[in-house]
């Protein structure tokens, strides 16, 4: 029978997600458990005296179209090992979906594998892309107006300009940037900002380091001296710079030579197309129809 976890389920539950999850970082898992775990809903499968499955679903809002929309964000899907293949994920995420379709128009969830998903309606809506960029291209530029000294309330600010420009994109508030402040310590990385001369934030980057590469994992920016800053600021001592960036954007119109790789889906399934259809007045009958509504660019760099 499946049950809603709870608080004294957490340690085996991130057992559970470090055994599926080998890569993933250790700081953030810990960071997941401590700040997210309970603000979301999990579900899990026991067998055997303990748990083989698990499900966490995050509700979200989503500026959709020029609407906010309550949203559900499946993460944290897992199963151990030697119980794989038997349906138990089946079980667990229909029933997860059956629940969220009472309350949600739709859910998200990030996808290594697609094909895992498209059974239960899912289909991939947005792709984030990734350049590494010689710092050639920057090594002249000035690192003026870039330091780490920044607030919560002053990065929600700036991603309320960014947000603008797209026509999906999820809704941070201040308690979010707070959370995104302590996860990025957490992970090992760090964050940047531009202010103008005018002193005003327009550009941050979170990025990670170590003995041989920096990775930008996210980068807003207002304008083109913003990207330019903080990039030549990053890149400083390295021959490269790997940065993560939406689908939309093209930085090898800046950077010639330069080649966008994919590094990550999103995947999107909509609970109600009757509803959806009423609401944004279309007569779409897949996620990708419904997607394509859209006359601005999508932005969906979230892992929570």
């Amino acid at each position: 029978m499946i049950k809603e976890a709870k608080a004294e389920n957490k340690a085996e539950i991130m057992e559970l997600l470090k055994s599926a999850y080998p890569t993933r970082s250790r700081a953030y898992l810990s960071f997941y458990f401590k700040h997210l775990f309970d603000e979301g809903k999990c579900l899990y499968l026991p067998q055997d005296n303990r748990i083989i499955s698990s499900l966490q679903m995050q509700e979200h809002i989503v500026h959709f179209a020029g609407r906010k929309l309550e949203c559900t964000y499946i993460l944290g899907v897992a199963t151990l090992p030697d119980y794989r293949r038997r349906g138990h994920m089946r079980y667990l995420m229909n029933t997860a979906l059956d629940e969220i379709s009472h309350n949600h128009l739709i859910t998200f969830i990030e996808a290594f594998n697609p094909k895992l998903y498209e059974p239960f309606g899912f289909e991939t809506v947005y792709d984030s892309k990734s350049y590494t960029i010689n710092t050639q291209y920057f090594e002249k530029v000035n690192k003026k107006g870039v330091s780490h000294h920044v607030s919560a309330t002053e990065l929600s600010e700036l991603y309320q300009k960014y947000s603008k420009h797209f026509d999906c994109a999820y809704a941070r508030d201040v308690h979010y940037y707070e959370l995104f402040l302590n996860r990025s310590v957490l992970d090992h990385g760090n964050i940047c900002v531009y202010r103008d001369p005018n002193h005003e934030l327009s550009g941050y980057a979170v990025y990670s380091e170590n003995s041989v590469e920096v990775k930008i994992n996210e980068l807003v920016y207002l304008d083109s001296i913003a990207l330019m800053k903080l990039l030549r600021y990053v890149s400083d001592g390295y021959p490269d710079v790997n940065v993560k960036v939406s689908q939309s954007e093209h930085l090898e119109r800046l950077f010639p030579l330069t080649i966008p790789k994919k590094s990550g889906m999103t995947m999107a399934r909509i609970n109600n197309y009757e509803l959806f259809n009423k609401l944004y007045n279309c007569h779409v009958k897949t996620a990708k129809e419904a997607f394509e509504i859209l006359k601005r660019p999508i932005f969906l760099n979230e892992i929570y």
